[in-house]
C-alpha cells in the first residue's frame, strides 16, 4: 500500500509540472505575440511586409536588406491599425527647369525645386514620380508655373504657382480666406499668367452715438420787474438725440456710413426769462440852493450849513444796497441823479460823513440842499465834521 501511494504521489507531481509548463509556454506566447509589430517597407516599387518584436528602423533595415544611399531619405509613420509604415525616397540626379528657368542641379528633387524657389503641389507630385519611374533617375522635368499677384488686405505679394484654380493657388500660397473677407475672383476660375487678385476684409458694425440738443430761451415780459431787470422762471435742460449707424470698414479702414435710425430720447427744456416792463418812477423836484453860495465842482470844497463839504464821485449800488437792508425801499427812496450833478437816494442827497457823530440815515442841512448820511469815509479821521457830498462831477 506504501509503494501505492508513492506511485500515486510521483504521478501527481508530475501531472502538475507538465500543466506548469504548459502556462508558462502560454504566457510567453501571449508576451511575444503582444509585443509582435508588422511592418512595412516600401522602397520604390518594392514593398516587403514583415513581423518583429524589434522596432527599431535601424533592425528592420536590418532585417529587410534595405541600404539607404547618401541622399536618401526614409519616412517611418506607424499606428495601432496598419503598424509600422517606412517608406524609402530615392535620391536622384535630376536636372528641373520651372518656366524655361533652369535650377541649380542638386542631389535630389526636392532640393533643386527648393534652390528654384518653388514647392511642389499634390499634383506636381504625381507627375514627378511618374516621369521618374517612367524616365529613370536621370531625366528633365518642366512643372508649369504662372505668376499672379495678390492683393491680401492691403499687403500685396507676387508669386508662382501651379496651373489650376484661384482656390488652389490661394491654397498653395496658404492664404486663406476668412468670414469677413471679401475677394473680386471667381474662386473656381483658373489662374491666369499675370492675373491680379484682391482679397479684402470686409466688417460692417453697427454704431451707435447720442448726441446733445441745445435748448432755446425765451424771454416773457413782466410788470413786476423793472425794467432792465430779469429773472429766470424756467431754467433750460439740454435734450438727447440718438443715432444708430450701419459703418462699413475695408482693411480696418471707414468707406461708408448708413444711418439706420435717428430719434429724440430725451426732449430739451426751453428756458424761461422773466424781462421786467415796469417803468421806474422819474422823480422831479424843484430845488433852490439854502444860501446865496453852494458847493460846486469848480471850488471843490465849501463851508456850508454843518461844515466844510467836498465831493466823489464813486458807483453807489453798494451803498444803496447797504440802505435797502436797512429799510429804505426802493418806492420811496428811489436812487437817482438830480440835474445838478448831485445823487439822490429819494428827496435826499447821499452825502459821507463820521457814523460815530451821524448815523446812516442821519439828515443833514447841506449847501446843496438836505443831505441823508448813507456812506463814511477816510476824511473823518482829519476832520470829523466834514461831509463828502455823493456828485456825478
Amino acid at each position: 500500500m506504501k509503494t501505492q501511494k508513492n506511485n500515486h504521489s510521483a504521478g501527481f507531481k508530475k501531472a502538475m509540472a507538465i500543466v506548469l509548463m504548459g502556462a508558462v509556454c502560454l504566457t510567453a506566447a501571449v508576451s511575444v505575440g503582444s509585443l509582435t509589430k508588422k511592418v512595412t517597407v516600401t522602397d520604390g516599387n518594392e514593398k516587403m511586409t514583415i513581423d518583429t518584436i524589434n522596432p527599431d528602423t535601424d533592425a528592420i533595415l536590418s532585417k529587410t536588406g534595405v541600404e539607404l544611399g547618401q541622399n536618401d531619405k526614409l519616412v517611418r509613420t506607424e499606428d495601432e491599425s496598419s503598424g509600422v509604415n517606412i517608406s524609402i525616397i530615392r535620391a536622384f540626379d535630376v536636372e528641373s527647369s520651372v518656366d524655361s528657368k533652369a535650377a541649380v542641379d542638386e542631389n535630389s528633387v526636392a532640393d533643386s525645386l527648393l534652390s528654384a524657389g518653388l514647392t511642389l503641389s499634390e499634383n506636381d507630385s504625381f507627375s514627378l514620380a511618374q516621369a521618374l519611374e517612367s524616365n529613370g533617375g536621370e531625366t528633365e522635368i518642366k512643372l508649369a508655373r504662372l505668376q499672379i499677384t495678390v492683393n491680401v488686405r492691403g499687403e500685396e505679394v507676387t508669386k508662382f504657382v501651379p496651373a489650376g484654380s484661384v482656390k488652389s493657388a490661394l491654397e498653395f500660397l496658404d492664404i486663406e480666406i476668412g468670414n469677413n473677407d471679401l475677394i473680386d475672383t471667381d474662386i473656381n476660375a483658373n489662374v491666369r499668367e499675370g492675373m491680379k487678385i484682391e482679397i479684402k476684409n470686409v466688417e460692417v458694425k453697427t454704431v451707435t452715438k447720442t448726441e446733445t440738443i441745445d435748448y432755446s430761451t425765451t424771454y416773457k415780459d413782466t410788470d413786476e420787474l423793472y425794467e432792465g431787470e430779469y429773472e429766470t422762471e424756467v431754467y433750460g435742460v439740454e435734450g438727447e438725440r440718438t443715432i444708430v449707424t450701419k459703418d462699413k470698414y475695408v482693411n480696418g479702414e471707414l468707406v461708408s456710413s448708413e444711418e439706420i435710425s435717428n430719434e429724440i430720447t430725451k426732449e430739451p427744456v426751453d428756458a424761461v426769462i422773466l424781462s421786467g416792463t415796469k417803468e421806474e418812477a422819474k422823480i422831479t423836484y424843484e430845488y433852490t440852493y439854502p444860501g446865496s453860495g453852494h458847493l460846486t465842482n469848480m471850488s471843490g470844497i465849501y463851508y456850508g450849513p454843518s461844515g466844510l463839504e467836498t465831493y466823489y464821485n464813486l458807483p453807489m449800488e453798494g451803498v444803496v444796497g447797504v440802505m435797502r437792508n436797512l429799510g429804505y425801499d426802493a418806492d420811496e427812496y428811489p436812487y437817482w441823479v438830480r440835474d445838478d450833478g448831485c445823487k439822490m437816494l429819494g428827496n435826499y442827497i447821499m452825502v459821507a460823513a463820521d457814523y460815530s457823530i451821524r448815523p446812516r440815515g442821519t439828515i443833514v442841512p447841506t449847501s446843496l440842499g438836505a443831505g441823508i448820511v448813507c456812506d463814511t469815509g477816510g476824511f473823518i479821521y482829519n476832520n470829523p465834521t466834514q461831509l463828502d457830498i455823493a456828485t456825478a462831477w
